[in-house]
């Protein structure tokens, strides 16, 4: 039985790792790893690296990195280290420590991006990593071999796989089949494929992704200065770059996010349109223009989410758009109204008819803020979006309390007043005392027990309204002052996805479905091409 070869540790006087530049991916990450684990013995947050000496003990590190070694994947290990950190923090027994070493990973790409030039930094931060061939990749025809050039592995790793598989649940596991390293085998499985950016996003690396060198790689492909495709053929090769008006096909411009906001944004403002003309006409016997239009609406917006679900991979990194609770809301409400107007035709039941549109008038409660989405990736709005949703996970957190308190005051008072109050009522009653009715409460005491009514009443009303509230609101305001202290990474941070999930994708255009079949045609009338419509823009 042969033994597994550990990773050699070939270091100077200074314990600096030595690479050569031809280290695979896992053997690179595995010398880094050793360098941070005997650097950083004790915990530190990314402000003590920058701002103090602590910052000066990686000086060294950054120099060598910057002057003498030309690794293409250095930045990309670096930032899949912080991952595979932040995964040990929390099975930790030193507290601190790993996070620490996670955020020494980020300072150090950081500072080896600001020792490069514009386009080298590009070329670092979205590069993808390689896949490796398999063996039915290497037994294939040749003219297999060049789907990767067009965005897909040979593998087929489109846009629907995920973008970190998982490896028994830790997407940066240490645990590795690969007998030539044993502790990082398996991160460039989970790697490939994925850029820098794409690997900061799903590890967390939010302070790196705030610097104002990546920041200005993010905003180069927000306003559509630096692309992956020049043109959209089934030729195009997926490849960081900036752009030339002059080389590039006019139509690959619809892929940037800049426009693609704009035309979410009309796309929302039409359904909302369809949405005013179908409510309020409410039309019981018959099915109406825009009511067909809104379903194909309701059905579009449908298929196009589940198109960036899949696209994401990750149900995290779907997640981390603000706007997804939203997004699926509308969802559910439409599919709601669609099932609820054919069971309405079929039984000609017009409480059915009726139940459908009151349905319908929820949709409203999302359709409308999501229109204005597009405030979100402004930076004073976009800075409040984060603290409401931190906020909101406090407040549902203390709601768990609250909630228990009310279901054992309720029982005693549903128990006392039997006889006089129905459950129902004197669920309301509390509902009403809690939100601040005090003098309801006083009021119905003496009715539901003379002897336990008042005190059991006045008990309750200063558990919530005064404790409770009091609380509450002490906790929200301590929390907003926490979050809005990390606020602005949190933002860029959703901004920086959105960015990376429209721009990076290998779905070459991004139509809505029921403008996409009309895009395909106009743009193959334009090309010339007609007749290869449906491989010049996927579907």
């Amino acid at each position: 039985m042969s033994t597994l070869s550990m990773s050699r540790w070939p270091v100077d006087d200074a314990g600096i790792p030595e690479i050569d530049g031809a280290e695979s991916f896992a053997d690179l990450v595995d010398k880094l790893s050793q360098y941070f684990d005997r650097t950083i013995k004790l915990p530190h947050s990314f402000e003590d690296y920058r701002t103090s000496q602590h910052g000066r003990n990686l000086y060294p590190l950054i120099n060598h990195l910057s002057n003498q070694v030309h690794h293409p994947a250095l930045v990309s290990a670096l930032l899949a280290l912080k991952g595979h950190f932040s995964a040990l923090e929390e099975t930790s027994d030193e507290p601190g420590i790993q996070q620490a070493r996670g955020f020494a990973c980020e300072f150090v790409a950081w500072q080896f991006l600001n020792s490069l030039t514009d386009r080298d930094v590009i070329d670092f931060l979205l590069l993808e990593i390689p896949s490796a061939p398999s063996p039915d990749t290497e037994s294939a025809s040749n003219g297999v071999s060049r789907s990767r050039q067009n965005g897909h592995s040979t593998a087929q790793s489109d846009e629907r796989e995920p973008l970190l598989r998982e490896a028994n649940g830790d997407y940066f596991g240490t645990r590795s089949d690969d007998a030539a390293n044993p502790r990082f085998g398996a991160l460039k499985g989970q790697c490939e494929n994925l850029s820098a950016l794409e690997i900061a996003a799903v590890s967390g690396a939010k302070k790196f992704l705030s610097q104002r060198p990546v920041q200005k790689v993010i905003n180069g492909l927000w306003r559509g200065d630096i692309v992956f495709w020049e043109t959209l053929s089934v030729n195009s090769i997926k490849r960081p770059r900036k752009y030339n008006h002059k080389q590039a096909d006019p139509f690959s411009r619809l892929r940037v996010p800049r426009y693609l906001k704009i035309f979410e944004t009309v796309f929302f403002a039409i359904f909302l349109i369809l949405y005013y003309a179908v409510l309020v006409r409410r039309e019981t016997e018959q099915v109406t223009i825009p009511e067909v239009l809104l379903y194909l609406w309701i059905a579009s917006f449908a298929y196009d989410e589940f198109a960036e679900w899949t696209d994401a991979g990750q149900t995290s990194f779907y997640a981390s758009d603000f706007w997804w609770t939203w997004d699926i809301s509308i969802v559910v409400v439409g599919m709601a109204f669609c099932v609820l107007r054919i069971l309405s035709f079929a039984t000609g039941d017009k409480d059915t008819i009726e139940l459908a549109y009151d349905v319908l008038g929820l949709e409203a409660l999302f359709l409308v803020p999501r229109i204005f989405s597009l405030l979100s990736l402004n930076p004073y709005f976009g800075t409040l979006i984060p603290c409401l949703k931190e906020m909101t996970k406090d407040f549902v957190k203390f709601l768990s309390l609250v909630l228990i308190l009310y279901l054992g005051f309720l029982t005693t008072f549903v128990m006392l007043a039997r006889d006089k109050f129905k459950p129902q009522e004197m669920s309301w009653i509390l509902i009403k005392v809690f939100f601040g009715s005090s003098y309801l409460g006083f009021d119905v005491a003496q009715d539901i027990s003379p002897f336990f009514g008042p005190p059991v009443m006045l008990i309750f009303i200063i558990l919530t309204n005064i404790l409770l509230i009091t609380s509450l609101i002490s906790l929200l305001s301590n929390s907003l002052s926490k979050i809005l202290e990390h606020a602005r990474d949190e933002y860029l941070f959703i901004y920086s996805v959105y960015v990376l999930e429209a721009s990076s994708s290998n779905r070459l255009t991004y139509f809505l479905p029921p403008l996409r079949r009309a895009a395909n045609l106009a743009e193959s009338i334009a090309s010339g091409h007609a007749n290869d419509a449906d491989h010049v823009v996927q579907p």
